[in-house]
């Protein structure tokens, strides 16, 4: 003999509660998509029917808080109210009667009625069904797990058509039902429902949209609608301004920022309608945090999957009549219709930027100027928005802010992909008429790489022969007064794999400057590596060395220096070596480098060295003091 599974209801409320929904505050979104549907269904088979939802708190004879809330939907009979009421799980959507397949319901009935165990000791529920001489029913359902259902043959007109649920609170859970609680859940939940749905409020909390005085307390209490008649974005407005400054005021109230525009998201062929504003501050990206509504019910304010990862200078507020919800209805399931919407409206905010901001607007320049590094994010994966930021961005240069269009228009592009590189050669650069692009930043260097595939671009790394072929050659004779002097900076600079050479460059307050090539640091990491561990990697790093022996390093000297002039002048000297020690570090410390302690260790004693040398130079006799008096 086969027996039903016993459910323990108070463990069922538990795990709704600790695994299911965020939180005790689902409650109310459950019990009013339960009216919602309601409504629906008797909106479809009289259209002349009454479509209001009303939620009223209070407190029972015993002090315990109350919820109560009516809607003028199809109603229940006796037989249909046990039958969702009483199984675990059963939902409205699989009733033949009230619509198998409606999409145009939004929750489950029976799961709802189950949320509200979440916050109650008690649900009384009274319906009169909108069918033809039925009678009204009332089911009383106790959080212990028993119920009674009791037709009410004697009440007769007194009960609309409709439904009452009624919750009696648990102590711990009367916060939930306190007024200004419910108020603020039902705006929040039911502001986008296009029926009539309103809060009972104490008449001195302040101003609202009021339809009369309550249950005859007559100058205490009043309706508050928190229901918008239409999406505010769908709203008719004489002029595209007025549009403009009522979704800036829907926006300030919905996420509490003025955004820098609006754009508007429309996918009919997927039932999803929309607007995303433009964030007025610069943001990290994976922070969206966007406003979904199920059939304008809402199903959450933090979702992060409705638009693509790189669209984070924006939030958005979509409704959809297509899209899965989750099992708590919370989020939104990640099947392949949410993909292709995602794709879809991401493609719309692509569109508007790229009409927007080519155009010379305040809008553009404001965009450009905050949302940066979203632009830069969207050009990796676009190629039409890879066009734009190269059209419209500035980037870094050595010659001030340009976009990368401009400085392509001189022929070769040429940048760092390190800021240090990039301060290391500025002001050289910049002095000698070389043009240089900053890629240091992020996306920067993947962009230009990006570019450097494409037809028609010549995008290259800089390299020290870059700067070297800009920079002032010495006369013949000067380079051959300053030979000996340069071999021996070669022999002392051997050990840090750096070559020295001569030019002139401004400005002169900078004695040397430091020129790394990219590829030889590579290579002389790999040495390093092979040298420390030569059977591990067994020959392997070999292949990668390459056969040039070039230098990595380049200590430029500055001959327009009278400093670099002066130290060339003795390369015999004692100090000779210290103070070309000392230019090399301090050229380190200015490309950006941080100092070895070794490399700190060497400045130091290096300075030791000119110091001493400085004391012990014999000094002038002192002037015997004149006689004349």
């Amino acid at each position: 003999m086969s027996e039903r599974f016993q459910v323990d209801l108070t463990g069922m409320v538990d795990l709704l509660s600790r695994h299911l929904y965020s939180g005790p505050q689902v409650y109310l979104r459950e019990l009013i998509q339960n009216a919602v549907d309601a409504v629906t269904a008797r909106v479809t088979q009289d259209p002349a029917a009454p479509a209001q939802i009303r939620l009223r708190t209070g407190v029972d004879e015993s002090g315990g808080s109350t919820l109560e809330v009516s809607d003028t939907g199809i109603g229940l009979t006796a037989d249909e109210a046990t039958e969702l009421l009483a199984t675990i799980g059963r939902s409205s959507k699989r009733d033949a009667a009230l619509g198998t397949g409606r999409s145009e319901f939004i929750g489950q009935f029976g799961i709802g009625m189950l949320a509200a165990f979440m916050v109650a000791e008690q649900i009384e529920f009274t319906s009169r069904s909108a069918k033809p001489g039925a009678v009204p029913v009332r089911w009383r359902g106790r959080a212990e797990g028993t119920f009674d259902v009791t037709e009410l043959p004697g009440a007769g007109d007194e009960i609309p058509i409709g439904t009452t649920v009624r919750l009696t609170a648990r102590r711990d859970a009367a916060h939930w039902l306190a007024n200004d609680t419910v108020l603020g859940l039902a705006r929040d939940y039911g502001s986008l429902l296009p029926f009539d749905v309103a809060v009972r409020v104490p008449v001195a909390s302040g101003a609202g949209e009021t339809s009369g005085a309550a249950g005859g307390e007559s100058g205490e209490w009043t309706w508050r609608r928190v229901t918008e008649p239409e999406l505010p974005w769908r709203v008719e407005y004489p002029s595209g301004s007025a549009r403009a400054a009522a979704l800036t005021d829907y926006c300030e109230r919905t996420f509490g920022f003025t955004p820098l525009g609006h754009i508007d998201l429309e996918l009919p062929v997927a039932g999803v309608t929309g607007v995303a504003f433009i964030l007025p501050q610069a943001v990290t990206p994976g922070s969206g945090q966007h406003r979904v509504y199920m059939k304008r019910m809402l199903l959450s304010t933090r979702s992060d999957r409705v638009l693509p990862d790189w669209s984070f200078f924006v939030r958005a507020v979509i409704d959809s009549d297509t899209l899965s919800p989750t099992a708590s209805r919370e989020q939104l399931h990640d099947d392949e219709i949410l993909l292709g919407v995602r794709d879809a409206l991401g493609e719309q905010i692509k569109r508007w930027a790229l009409n927007t901001l080519r155009s010379p607007s305040q809008l553009a320049r404001k965009v450009l100027q905050t949302h940066h590094l979203a632009l830069r994010a969207i050009a990796l994966t676009d190629s039409e928005m890879l066009d734009l930021v190269a059209e419209v961005l500035p980037f870094e240069t050595s010659d001030g802010p340009m976009t990368l269009a401009t400085v392509a228009k001189s022929g070769e592009l040429v940048y760092t992909s390190t800021t240090e590189a990039f301060q290391r050669v500025a002001a050289v650069a910049r002095a000698q008429g070389l043009v240089v692009v900053n890629a240091g930043y992020v996306y920067d260097s993947d962009i230009l790489a990006k570019l450097a595939a494409r037809p028609g671009w010549q995008v290259r790394e800089l390299t020290s022969a870059d700067l070297v072929q800009v920079l002032g050659m010495p006369g013949v004779e000067r380079e051959i007064a300053a030979a000996g002097a340069l071999s021996v900076a070669r022999g002392l600079l051997a050990d840090e794999d750096c070559d020295a050479i001569l030019r002139s460059f401004a400005p002169e307050t900078v004695p040397a400057m430091l020129l790394r090539d990219p590829e030889g640091e590579h290579r002389r990491d790999l040495d390093r590596e092979r040298s420390a561990s030569p059977d591990l990697w067994d020959g392997l790093l070999d292949s990668f060395a390459g056969e040039s022996q070039a230098r990595t390093r380049t200590l430029v000297l500055n001959d327009s220096s009278p400093v670099a002039r002066r130290l060339l002048e003795s390369p015999g000297s004692e100090v000779f070596g210290a103070g070309l020690r000392s230019l090399y570090l301090s050229a380190v410390m200015l490309a950006g480098e941080g100092l070895r302690s070794a490399e700190s260790a060497a400045l130091s004693d290096s300075l030791g060295v000119l110091l001493e040398a400085a004391l012990d130079a014999p000094r002038p006799a002192p002037e015997a003091p004149s006689n004349d008096s």
